[in-house]
């Protein structure tokens, strides 16, 4: 069987018995699209719809592979009721204050030790099972996942594409079509930045230290602005770095902790 229908199968079913099978659903819905969708004719129209050269068919469709490979990498998503019922409580609460309060946003939880959290293009939000474990009320969850939200509508990951080496090559295919999201890896491959090489980068090197400090305060904001405690994040940080272990395993694709801490507000 296909590698991704696996990973749709297990997610299809871990999100049903949680009862939020629309959070993720788009993903089937998702793949059917990406193997059925039928090539349109360009169009002036078309073209001047996009954003900064990725429009939203290709949003939709690196955010589905890249969310699917993550998934992979970390073990799948937690199977558990209550835990998918406050991570979609929280995250859909920030989402409806965040810059793209319409947009069909899904959090899922990986079932991994690491402590880390990753974002796709399109809205996917994760967490993994350790750093979930850290946030132990709905403040620290809330900081964590507004930062990565924060990284969705600063449309971070797909600056990375835009502004690549040959990102000029990308965009003119991007911009003779409209929307023909089969092609999206193809042409990705063609400038040399396919969907595994964009997931490499995200769970093994992640953002450069200005945008992950950015992400964390718009992220402190998002929270604040929604009605969670604004020191959250700080309080996260904190408590891992008092923890005794391997420092780099901790946010091992974000800057150092203290850093961190050091440019956040003090304070409630």
């Amino acid at each position: 069987m296909n590698a991704r229908l696996v990973l749709l199968s297990v997610l299809a079913l871990s999100l049903a018995t949680a009862g939020h099978a629309l959070d993720f659903g788009g993903l089937s819905k998702g793949l059917d699209m990406l193997n059925k969708a039928k090539a349109a004719k360009s169009t002036l129209d078309d073209a001047n719809k996009m954003v900064s050269g990725i429009g939203p068919e290709e949003e939709r469709a690196l955010g589905e592979t890249v969310a699917l490979e993550i998934i992979g990498k970390f073990g799948g998503l937690v199977r558990d009721e209550e835990t998918m019922h406050r991570v979609n409580l929280v995250g859909h609460a920030l989402a409806r204050y965040s810059a793209r309060p319409d947009h069909a946003w899904r959090f899922g939880v990986l079932n991994s030790d690491t402590v880390n959290a990753f974002s796709a293009p399109d809205g996917y939000v994760f967490i993994t099972r350790g750093l979930y474990q850290t946030a132990t009320d709905d403040d620290r969850l809330a900081a964590i996942l507004g930062h990565e939200i924060s990284h969705i509508t600063g449309r971070h990951a797909l600056r990375i594409i835009e502004t690549g080496e040959k990102s000029s090559v990308l965009m003119k295919h991007v911009s003779s079509r409209s929307g023909d999201v089969r092609q999206v890896d193809a042409y990705l491959n063609q400038v040399g930045l396919n969907t595994e090489k964009i997931v490499k980068f995200l769970v093994e090197k992640g953002f450069d230290h200005p945008t992950e400090f950015a992400a964390d305060q718009n992220g402190r904001d998002l929270a604040a602005v929604t009605g969670y405690a604004p020191n959250g994040l700080r309080t996260v940080l904190e408590d891992l770095q008092a923890r005794k272990g391997d420092a780099q395993a901790v946010f091992s694709t974000h800057p150092p902790l203290a850093e961190r801490i050091k440019r956040l507000p003090g304070g409630r």
